[in-house]
């Protein structure tokens, strides 16, 4: 009953990437251009933090999907999967993003390896004080600078050659049935090659491009909790995508079972991820080691919308809604979360970048302010010091041995050590009106310097700026542009090939993947 039910199935494998779809893509890409440059001439106050950030946002978090793309289909073949092979064009449409995601890591790279205004906030490693003064900063220098920075470039490039090769490959059985087992037998031959190239230099690169955003915290399960993030958003782009496709009449092979599989996916993906994020948070806060809470206790102090609104959309909406089984197999209810996860995770993304920028913006601010104050304040000492030194050298304005002002100020220090202890007249008993005035002076400027010290101790107040603390319409407009090119890339792509492989060896098993019966 199954066969004679996917023999009448009138399944379009060619997809037409129109004018109208073209359109619709460089529009969206537009608004994401117009929003990173608006975003950097309108950011000049707070050093471009919010133009570096949400460039290196949208490049991670999109390049990550496309890689997780290319994983999805590597782990699929090597455990000779065959579920998935009717929908396998989307992901390896989709992983062939990573060329252009390397040529964007190129401009980052090109701006913190030319020290551009606003890379030294992004990456506190690439300040050449922080590199003076920083005992931490200097101890990791050996792994965190801008030659291994350079180097995640290549990591993306061999990705992006064995994405290649897996797509060459694939699409060569499409026109010669010959090569129906030889070229999938050299499939999972590179897949296998990619996986442990794919596991240690994920690593090295999601270490480099965000977890060295805080350089002075460290987790040995952010890999891990990065990763699971642009997994579970591959998935549901990829679910996305497939019920797009079947709008437009392709895709009919797709049944509730290949829904349900992937409903399984973003459901026990949601929960792995919560699982990362919550061991990373509870054996750090449990520890209560200062080098590790500090990301958290940024996260809670100054940025608490994105911190619970990342849990909320990430785990608790997707699990209560997708507990039930019926609704992994409602193609509606399963895309709503789908979108509601894929925002969850650029969200995700945004709370892992923004607060340990921002932390190093203020930090070099505020150094800057205290630095600057203490130059004004040696320089007045010094003027008054002058000024009781030209008062002693004054033949008729002897004065007694001056009081002591111990910690009011450098300047009585150094007269109470020079100025001379003569007795004579009523004048010798009594300061002149000027030695009064400049006294005052000296202790005015003893006081202030006590209070600007004790006002460097005392916690600064949180400024709230939109698009830092939480995502404005120039974020979302460079998501929306990000977006736009990675749907343009992926039809691009999807339009080359026909969309049900023809020649691969588990189509067959695919199409007839446990059919629904309607009883």
């Amino acid at each position: 009953m199954g066969a004679h039910h996917n023999h009448a199935i009138q399944d379009n494998p060619q997809f037409v990437f129109d004018g109208k779809l073209k359109m619709i893509t460089a529009i969206m890409t537009l608004i994401g251009a117009i929003s990173l440059g608006v975003t950097y001439f309108t950011d000049g106050d707070y050093g471009h933090v919010r133009f570096w950030t949400n460039l290196l946002h949208n490049t991670a978090f999109f390049t990550g999907i496309a890689f997780a793309s290319l994983f999805f289909l590597s782990t699929h073949i090597v455990a000779w999967g065959g579920w998935q092979t009717i929908f396998k064009r989307v992901p390896e449409a989709m992983m062939m993003f990573m060329p252009v995601g390397l040529i964007f890591f190129a401009l980052i790279a090109a701006g913190v390896y030319l020290d551009a205004e606003g890379t030294d906030y992004l990456y506190l490693w690439s300040d050449e004080t922080a590199l003076a003064e920083d005992h931490l900063v200097i101890h990791k220098s050996a792994f965190l600078n801008p030659f291994n920075y350079v180097l995640t470039l290549v990591v993306l490039g061999v990705w992006t050659l064995f994405a290649m090769m897996i797509r060459r490959l694939s699409l060569e059985q499409d026109g010669d049935r010959s090569l129906r087992k030889v070229n999938y037998e050299k499939i999972h031959m590179w897949s296998a090659i990619f996986l442990p190239i794919a596991g240690f230099s994920s690593a090295y690169a999601i270490w480099q491009w965000v977890m060295s955003v805080d350089v002075h915290w460290y987790s040995t399960l952010f890999a891990w909790y990065a990763t699971a993030s642009v997994w579970v958003s591959a998935i549901c782009i990829i679910f996305l995508l497939i019920l797009f496709l079947q709008s437009r009449g392709h895709m009919q092979y797709f049944t509730k079972e290949h829904t349900h599989d992937l409903g399984k996916y973003i459901f026990g993906f949601s929960v792995f991820w919560t699982y990362l994020w919550f061991s990373q948070f509870l054996l750090i806060w449990y520890a209560n080691n200062g080098e590790e809470t500090q990301y958290f206790d940024l996260r809670f102090d100054q940025f608490p919308a994105v911190f619970y609104l990342n849990v909320l959309l990430n785990f608790i909406l997707p699990f209560f809604i997708l507990m039930m089984n019926n609704s992994k197999r409602a193609k509606g209810t399963l895309a709503l979360v789908a979108v509601i996860v894929l925002l969850g995770h650029w969200v995700d993304y945004f709370q892992m970048i923004k607060p340990g920028v921002w932390h190093n913006w203020e930090h070099a601010q505020h150094a800057s302010h205290a630095h600057g104050d203490d130059h004004k304040h040696g320089e007045e000492g010094h003027d008054a010091h002058g000024d009781l030194l030209q008062l002693n050298q004054a033949p008729k304005a002897v004065l007694t041995a001056q009081p002591q002002h111990g910690e009011e100020g450098h300047a009585e220090e150094g007269h109470a050590e020079e100025a001379p202890t003569t007795e004579t007249t009523d004048s010798a008993t009594a300061h002149t009106p000027a030695a009064e005035e400049i006294h005052a002076h000296a202790d005015a400027h003893g006081e202030e310097a006590h209070a600007e010290e004790t006002h460097a101790e005392e916690a600064h107040p949180t400024q709230f700026v939109m698009g830092i603390h939480f995502p404005g319409l120039l974020e979302l407009g460079t998501m929306i542009g990000f977006l736009g090119l990675f749907l343009f890339v992926t039809f691009q792509v999807l339009s080359g090939a026909s969309l049900m492989p023809k020649n691969d060896p588990y189509v067959d098993e695919s199409k007839h993947h446990h059919v629904w019966y309607d009883l």
